[in-house]
């Protein structure tokens, strides 16, 4: 019997295309309903919603699970200075039946995951985080439930990404020894082992609860899943911040399998329905259409909104963090500051790459000497950019060198804050630049306003004249590297690194974490520190 359910839910799978108006569907009293959001990144604004959502469904069918795809603990201010808390608190008041975790999940280290794991009461699932010591998943790789005429197998899965991303010290022990895997190697067998597994344990229905997405920097991704297995009926998938209101893809025995993700920020709540006999659809509903709120979790979240100006301390200074804005009379986008050094010192640091770059527009304002809040990182660096690095040859640094001091002395939000790398300025030479629609082409031949540039060697422990041939990394902003932010200053690079900590996210980390809570005095001068 189960076997023949198992066909005629491949037979008759079938798809509703578009983001729908939540009346349009017809939901019966024995169809079960996923709702799922993903990549919410701390955007509080759907959570009422998708809480009165899923009581409007409840009115049509028993049969609704709620489902979160990860990357829900970190991204906006409220979330990263509660280290996810909060969004834990919002996600138990309506009741989440499922998540996965995002590799944002793991950006506060193993032990704030676990805290926040343990809070919350839906169940986390996670099918490729092994403990290498002990060859044991780290969280319960599935969860069978009976819906209805309908025993539903749900898989967590997350990218192998992960591992590479963020703090990748917390994956390994003293000696650099791999202590956690996320199975990259062998990610599409694990997955195929876990639906056998469910479908021998009585499932009739697989869901993929993902967190793959098809990135640029990915090669295991939710389709490639898809095409690598047999027996998943639908994936809800996260990651990639694609908008995919239903999409139907071919297993390896060219069976259709449902891919469907909501975007990111809750522009969207996702829906799937399933039939009793095994017919199902997605669709997409619109935050900003849907008209009911949930009152209660609007309250909660007003809660830690007014909590807001009482943010706490993450470090102190004993001197001011200058910007860009004015103090003592000077402006500061003409020249390196200390803030960019500090910053750019965090990026470099923490992805381990060889240079730190952020634009001087990137700053906001400037911290006096003091204790340093987490409301003033904010306000130093208040877009929410997200870390990233890529690959450039030092021909290629230099260029953008040259494009980013074109306008000094005179006032630059594309002057580059820098670390790692040092030059000279000579601001009486005229910059030869072609820039076409807005966009850095190329640095003309004739002479050059920048000089003498040198990298730290990691290596060798000193200052070494730039290879022009030579590939480096550059640890800098999505704005600049993957959004052709500064007019493409470094926006051609080969990304080794995408979708990192949140700017305030990791500066709080170097903070608190590197130089334990107290600014060195080094960062007292406007001069790059090693």
């Amino acid at each position: 019997m189960k076997k023949l359910l198992y066909c005629l839910i491949f037979l008759t799978l079938y798809c509703r295309c578009g983001i729908g108006n939540v009346q349009a569907v017809e939901i019966e009293k024995e169809d079960v309903v996923i709702l799922f959001d993903n990549d919410v990144h701390g955007y509080m604004v759907g959570y009422p919603k998708i809480a009165a959502l899923k009581k409007e469904m409840l009115r049509k069918t028993p049969y609704v699970n709620v489902l979160s795809l990860g990357d829900f603990s970190q991204g906006s201010a409220l979330v990263a200075v509660s280290h996810g808390m909060y969004a834990v608190d919002v996600m138990n008041k309506i009741g989440y039946d499922y998540i996965t975790l995002g590799n944002h999940e793991f950006d506060y280290g193993l032990e704030q995951l676990d805290h926040m794991v343990e809070a919350l009461h839906a169940k986390t699932l996670l099918c490729n985080f092994t403990d290498l010591r002990t060859n044991r998943r780290v969280f319960p790789a599935y969860s069978i439930r009976e819906l209805g005429n309908l025993t539903i197998g749900y898989i967590g899965i997350t990218t192998p990404v992960t591992k590479t991303s963020d703090s990748p010290e917390i994956y390994v022990d003293s000696l650099g020894n791999d202590i956690y895997t996320f199975h990259r190697e062998n990610l599409y067998e694990l997955v195929q082992s876990y639906v056998d597994t469910v479908r021998s344990m009585g499932a009739n229905f697989v869901v993929l609860v993902s967190h793959l997405g098809d990135n640029i920097v990915v090669t295991q991704t939710s389709e490639e899943v898809i095409r690598r297995t047999r027996g998943i009926n639908v994936v809800v998938d996260g990651h990639a911040h694609h908008v995919i209101p239903s999409r139907i893809l071919q297993n390896i025995d060219n069976q259709p399998v449902l891919l469907t993700s909501s975007g990111a920020h809750f522009q969207n709540i996702g829906r799937v329905i399933i039939k009793p006999d095994g017919q199902c659809s997605s669709d997409l509903i619109a935050v900003s259409q849907y008209p009911y709120e949930e009152k209660s979790v609007n309250r909660l979240i007003n809660t830690f909104e007014e909590a807001f100006d009482h943010l706490p301390t993450v470090a102190t200074s004993k001197f001011d963090l200058a910007g860009f804005d004015k103090i003592h009379d000077t402006y500061y986008r003409n020249c390196q500051t200390n803030l960019g050094t500090l910053c750019c010192d965090a990026f470099r640091f923490t992805t381990r790459a060889d240079i730190g770059w952020l634009n001087a527009g990137g700053i906001r304002n400037s911290i006096p000497a003091g204790n340093i809040t987490f409301k003033q990182l904010l306000g130093a660096f208040p877009f929410g950019n997200h870390i990233c690095v890529a690959e450039f040859t030092g021909q290629r640094i230099i260029d953008a060198l040259e494009f980013g001091v074109r306008r000094a002395p005179d006032d630059s939000g594309n002057y580059p804050q820098v670390s790692g790398i040092r030059f000279d300025l000579d601001t009486t030479v005229t910059a030869n630049i072609v820039i076409k629609e807005d966009h850095f082409v190329k640095v003309d031949e004739g002479p050059r306003r920048v000089s003498n540039v040198q990298v730290w060697s990691k290596t060798n422990n000193r200052w070494e004249a730039i290879d022009p041939q030579k590939i480096y990394s550059v640890a800098s902003i999505d704005f600049i590297l993957s959004k052709r932010g500064c007019n493409s200053i470094l926006s051609d690079g080969k990304m080794i690194k995408d979708d990192q900590m949140v700017d305030t996210q990791l500066m709080e980390y170097y903070l608190t974490r590197v130089l334990n809570g107290s600014i060195p005095e080094s960062y007292s001068v406007f001069k790059p520190k090693l």
